[in-house]
């Protein structure tokens, strides 16, 4: 009776086959209580996850540091830049004044954009675009120089914020067209396309000279003011420009408001606060 009471008391599961079990396991299978009480944990989830605990985004750098970057070397790539103006210009001598007319009215808009159709008319305004993307990526270059010294001042980063100013408004085209051929809005999205290329052809206009003065200031207070000045004017193009482009999708907005929605988040508002982001997270 004691050997029957002893063995009823025990902690293994009378219905276990032991057998069957792995040599491993026979001395825990032995001491484990099949009803014993544990804390609940999510099936598949690792314990980092049940603990609601969370990775911090540590800062990282993937862009080239250091200085080296003599005033020299960016004249020179000041005055290549200005010698493709020059040649956009000479090409077509009417083309600043259609492109200063488009930006202040609607209606020189549709006269710029009926004048550049075909290759031979939209030339001209490619070579200016071209000159507004190269001069927006050394006004970035010259901008980051300006606010962090040294820290990015060499030539590997210049071109990257060439690259990097060709490829965002590159895509942001790419983008407007994939819209306009899912939705079929064509005749919008060529005239929404044709507005920010005549926008960034002006614009271009504004950044040589501030270029020029920001690279060649002495005076650091100089440099800064010219700096917020011209961040200044970037600011009043594209809120101008929003409020004209407004006029192209407005028809739009009453039909599908959410594919509208979609598109301004996506394509307005997302690079640019992921640019930020980005910026951020650089060490300092």
């Amino acid at each position: 009776m004691l050997s029957l009471k002893g063995s009823s008391q025990s902690n293994s599961n009378p219905f276990e086959i032991i057998s069957r079990l792995p040599k491993t396991s026979l001395s825990s299978a032995v001491n484990t209580n099949p009803f014993e009480m544990v804390a609940h944990r999510v099936p598949g989830a690792s314990k980092q996850l049940t603990e609601n605990s969370t990775l911090s985004v540590s800062n990282f750098s993937v862009l080239p540091r250091g200085g080296g970057m003599n005033e020299g070397l960016l004249l020179v790539v000041l005055l290549a830049v200005f010698g493709l103006l020059t040649f956009s210009v000479a090409s077509n001598r009417s083309l600043v004044g259609k492109a200063w007319r488009g930006f202040l009215s609607d209606n020189a808009l549709n006269l710029a954009q009926r004048d550049a159709s075909g290759m031979v008319g939209s030339a001209p305004y490619y070579f200016l675009y071209v000159n507004f993307l190269l001069n927006a990526g050394i006004f970035i270059f010259l901008v980051t120089r300006t606010f962090l010294g040294d820290t990015f001042n060499n030539l590997i980063f210049l071109l990257i914020c060439m690259v990097g100013a060709i490829m965002a408004f590159l895509s942001k085209h790419v983008f407007v067209n994939l819209v306009s051929y899912l939705f079929s809005r064509d005749q919008e999205a060529r005239r929404y396309n044709f507005l920010i290329m005549i926008f960034n052809c002006v614009l271009g206009l504004f950044l040589v000279p501030f270029n020029f003065l920001i690279t060649f200031s002495e005076k650091a207070d100089y440099k800064y003011l010219l700096v917020f000045w011209m961040l200044g004017v970037v600011t009043i193009f594209y809120l101008y420009r929003g409020l004209r482009s407004a006029r192209i999708g407005i028809k739009n907005l009453g039909s599908s408001p959410f594919h509208f929605l979609l598109y301004l988040c996506a394509v307005e508002i997302a690079p640019v606060l992921l640019l930020v982001k980005l910026a951020i997270m650089q060490k300092p």
